[in-house]
């Protein structure tokens, strides 16, 4: 998901106070709101009820016209949970044009006074939120009982180990958001239960949408507690864990969509990856001084650039036309749809590193670049696509499971998978000479960065030359194209 743009003068907010059988608090809550925030055009204070058994409609009733018009009343005859409450509200703020919301409760157990604090940081942040772990002692001190101080600081500190944030409270329900960033993200897909909060954290960090904490005083009273801990543990965790998977490109979920914008990450700098390889093997196996690569599907143009203080003339394609590439000339084309007018036989060398898997017919692909040439030479083809029978993927489809992901082998956008026979043969059909195979390792430093990722990604690299078949994550082919009858019968001429 792109960066959501730099947070917009905030006008309008509205203060969402989410009930369930609050009559004995709901007044108290009202009485401690800011006497800035009645009769203000720029706030609005919603009650949103969640089908509560109780007489906490009733009493807000009485109790709004004494303060100001400013209100209104949602009452809902079933209860939806604490998250279907929070959905109710964040889709009300924005159809009905405000600028920030602010979530209260009902219960009294975060103080009313602060909402002002959530307003004088909203034009700088997304998300605001109101801390009570800043200052240990102070959660103490309010009565938190210890078991949910050390639970809360034990389940922040493993969920910002496994999201790499650095939080001082996850677990907060005093906390605001701009409308811009809700727009942004799939809110409603979240759960209706109390890790609702945690996904939708999850979904700012996905969206780099920048977040403030603040430090609020902790407050314990009477209050029932509705959050069944345990599940509620194994809930965030859970979510937490899934979510780092996907920024993995190990999993892909609704709830976080578009986390592809890392799919052409720089990898030339992984001695295992790739890209890297494919670097090395142009250095050592051909001379590059005017050398002509041309480079199908090339992205940003890692490799181009990787090469660039050599004398390489390289021509990129692609989707997309990439700023500060480093190609010596670039040629927009949809590789799916547009037909294949490039005449490869007037090159050296021709990459197709991961891409005949993001065709719908790369049959159809591989054989518009035999056809097209016409000079009596042929290039150098080297091609690699992600290996459908890695051990992960065998060992997952034996337990029954099939998880598509935003990156890797299973990425979403993957239309067709290969093994390394059926690449095999598919070279051979359409025409492709196999000169050289090798199988790729996982790219273990995409995933994190230090000595313990470089050794697993050198075993691994290792391990997939010697069995690729089962190791490889990637299988990379250099083949050379046949000549085609029409550049033969060209050949054959006498006259």
């Amino acid at each position: 998901m792109t960066e959501i743009e730099t947070p917009e003068k905030i006008k309008r907010t509205l203060i969402c106070i989410v009930s369930y059988e609050a009559e004995r608090h709901i007044t108290e809550v009202l009485t401690r709101l800011p006497k800035e925030v009645w009769d203000s055009p720029n706030y609005h204070i919603l009650l949103s009820d969640d089908g509560s058994k109780d007489d906490t409609v009733s009493v807000a009733q009485k109790m709004f016209p004494s303060f100001a018009k400013n209100y209104t009343i949602l009452k809902r005859k079933k209860n939806q949970g604490y998250g279907g409450n929070q959905k109710v509200c964040y889709r009300y703020a924005i159809e009905n044009g405000f600028d920030a919301v602010i979530l209260l409760h009902g219960d009294a157990q975060y103080a009313p006074e602060l909402v002002m604090e959530f307003t004088s940081f909203f034009e700088a942040h997304h998300v605001v939120l109101g801390s009570r772990m800043m200052e240990v002692l102070s959660a103490i001190k309010g009565r938190m009982p210890l078991h949910k101080v050390l639970g809360n600081l034990v389940l922040t500190r493993l969920q910002n180990w496994i999201c790499q944030t650095q939080l001082s409270e996850f677990h907060t329900g005093y906390r605001g958001y701009t409308t811009q960033f809700l727009k942004k993200i799939p809110f409603e897909r979240n759960s209706d239960n109390f890790h609702f909060d945690t996904e939708i954290l999850l979904q700012a960090f996905h969206a780099n949408a920048s977040i403030k904490e603040f430090q609020i005083p902790t407050f314990y009273g009477d209050e029932a507690c509705r959050v069944p801990g345990l599940e509620y543990a194994w809930n965030v965790i859970v979510a937490s864990i899934r979510f780092r998977l996907q920024k993995m490109g190990m999993f892909t979920s609704l709830k976080f969509p578009h986390s592809s914008n890392q799919i052409y990450k720089d990898k030339t700098d992984d001695v295992n990856s790739i890209h890297s390889v494919v670097v090395e093997y142009l250095k050592k196996n051909t001379d590059l001084d005017g050398q002509l690569l041309l480079d199908i599907g090339c992205g940003p143009g890692h490799i181009a650039r990787k090469l660039g203080n050599n004398k390489i003339i390289v021509t990129g394609v692609d989707l997309f036309n990439p700023n500060n590439s480093g190609f010596d000339k670039f040629i927009q084309m949809n590789l799916d749809l547009d037909p294949w007018t490039i005449d490869i036989s007037k090159y050296d060398t021709v990459l197709a590193l991961d891409i005949i898997e993001h065709l719908s017919e790369p049959e159809k692909f591989l054989l518009s670049l035999r056809y097209k040439m016409t000079e009596p030479t042929t290039p150098k083809v080297i091609v690699s696509v992600p290996n459908i029978g890695f051990i992960l993927v065998r060992l997952n489809l034996l337990m029954g499971r099939f998880n598509y992901a935003d990156r890797g082998i299973l990425d979403i956008t993957h239309k067709r998978f290969f093994t390394i026979n059926s690449l095999k043969r598919m070279l051979n059909e359409t025409g492709f000479e196999i000169q050289q195979l090798r199988g790729i390792g996982v790219p273990f430093q995409t995933l994190g960065k230090g000595r313990f990722y470089g050794i697993l990604g050198f075993i691994s690299s290792k391990i997939a030359r010697l069995y690729p078949a089962l190791f490889a994550f990637q299988i990379l082919i250099v083949t050379k194209p046949k000549f085609t009858t029409y550049q033969m019968i060209e050949m054959s001429r006498q006259d």
